[in-house]
């Protein structure tokens, strides 16, 4: 999937995934949670989240990219990096 065809989501929409992703309720993520906070953002949430990113969007979203992010907003960055978030909807 090149970004020409990629789909698009709205930051709320990205929230909802990475909740669906981390087990968490929807609406409780917002960009400044931290990692550690998350109990299912562990290797496997990593894991789920690698996963969804690659057959959402064809993102490729490496282990050590993943491990260096430490909030939900270096996950927010990361999707509007490639182009992926909608901004002003």
């Amino acid at each position: 999937m090149d970004a020409s065809t990629r789909p698009t989501i709205t930051p709320p929409e990205a929230l909802a995934l990475l909740a669906e992703c981390f087990n968490v309720p929807a609406g409780s993520l917002h960009a400044d949670v931290e990692r550690e906070s998350i109990e299912d953002w562990d290797s496997m949430g990593a894991l789920m989240l690698i996963a969804e990113l690659d057959e959402r969007f064809g993102l490729e979203l490496t282990a050590e990219v993943s491990r260096e992010m430490t909030r939900i907003g270096h996950v927010l960055d990361f999707l509007r990096a490639h182009g992926v978030l909608r901004e002003g909807d």
